[in-house]
């Protein structure tokens, strides 16, 4: 007999927005910010999607290069609510060409910022940081215990199905769960398809069951892989709330490099993870750095937080004026690399995790990045 091939479905925005919904919840990102949908037809169909930095007229042309139906941004489409749409203004004018090239236009903000396996923690691992964690929590996510109930010999398929990067994760280990042995009875009633067993007649099975700990944000995700790797046709599973301290969501990480790097090689560090050929600097750092923090895109507003988690250097990418150190602070200081370039160098990790979460689901989507990004400005 031949082995059904899984073929690859065809997806609408509203796929690609559960999708990433369940990577990075919409419902993470900080009041009044614009994520989400902003332009186009929830009921579109996509086939190659371009992932950028933000919408500029380079990136929009790109995008009708590539025919491509959906712009994922980091930055918003709109992120102030706009008067007009005059074509005379900048805005409007780049609205307008959105809508004309057909352009379906997603961002995913603050609640980037903040996801486990987001931009921060892009940045701390491309820093080399050691055992990052959040510098400044905003909330935490409840726990959940899910207990399901499965056929002795069928554990190790559900348990690799509900397994991702948030489920089954406790401290510094993944993968993890527990199962213990039982007996489980049953009596299909008339329309049931029994795994095992017959219509009327009631059955006893092995079953183990399995516990592993969910996010609050993953239980929808979690549940459908379940019951798509479930052998029976009615999956028995419980959900548990916990009273175990929740998830640390927030912006910025804070880590240690081992042994520490001299400032000379911190500052050169810094140049080669962000591609830029100077960085601004205040303070007075140490003769050796060993704790670094770092927050992509304005994060001025945690110099202070900074220093109270203990980092030598907090690196990030706007600062103003008001924020920056005031006089020769000894011992710490801040590296500030341009808003752009603590940004855009997550664009090509960010466009490999969606393409990994489509496939997933086995939806036929290209995922491309931009290559017309640039910086909005120029240095004379």
């Amino acid at each position: 007999m031949c082995t059904p091939v899984l073929r690859p479905m065809a997806a609408i925005i509203t796929d690609i927005l559960a999708c990433l919904d369940a990577a990075y919840p919409f419902s993470w990102a900080l009041s009044g910010d614009r994520v989400g949908l902003q332009a186009g037809d929830p009921q579109a169909s996509v086939t190659n999607v371009l992932v950028a930095l933000e919408a500029s007229p380079a990136v929009v042309a790109e995008a009708r290069t590539l025919n491509a139906q959906l712009l994922l941004t980091h930055h918003p489409l709109i992120y102030q609510a706009a008067a007009d749409l005059r074509e005379d203004r900048p805005q409007g004018r780049l609205l307008a060409a959105v809508v004309r090239a057909g352009l379906a236009a997603v961002a995913c903000h603050t609640n980037l910022d903040l996801a486990p396996q987001g931009l921060n923690d892009h940045l701390a691992h491309r820093l080399g940081l050691e055992e990052p964690v959040v510098l400044d929590p905003v909330r935490q996510e409840a726990w959940l215990k899910l207990a399901v109930f499965v056929p002795v010999g069928y554990e190790d398929q559900v348990r690799t199905a509900l397994m991702d990067d948030r489920v089954g994760v406790i401290g510094h280990y993944s993968h993890c769960s527990f199962a213990a042995r039982g007996q489980g009875t049953y009596l299909p009633l008339s329309g049931a398809r029994p795994f095992r067993g017959e219509v009327a007649r009631l059955s006893r099975a092995d079953e183990s069951r399995l516990e592993v700990l969910v996010p609050e944000s993953a239980v929808p995700a979690t549940l459908a892989r379940l019951k798509k790797a479930h052998p029976y046709e009615e999956v028995a599973y419980d959900l548990y709330p916990l009273a175990n301290p929740g998830l640390a969501l927030g912006f910025g990480r804070v880590g240690h490099w081992p042994g520490g790097l001299s400032w000379k090689e911190t500052v050169n560090r810094v140049k080669e993870v962000f591609a830029v050929s100077g960085v601004r600097v205040w303070g007075q750092p140490p003769e050796v750095v060993s704790r670094v923090a770092v927050c992509g895109g304005s994060g001025g507003d945690l110099i202070g937080q900074a220093r109270v988690q203990g980092a030598q250097v907090y690196v990030t990418g706007e600062v103003r004026h008001h924020q920056a150190v005031p006089g020769p602070e000894e011992d710490f200081a801040v590296i500030e690399v341009g808003h752009f370039a603590s940004e855009v160098v997550f664009m090509p990790a960010w466009a490999e995790q969606v393409d990994h979460f489509l496939r997933q689901r086995e939806l036929a989507v290209q995922v491309i990045v931009s290559a017309a990004q640039t910086m909005p400005f120029q240095i004379l």
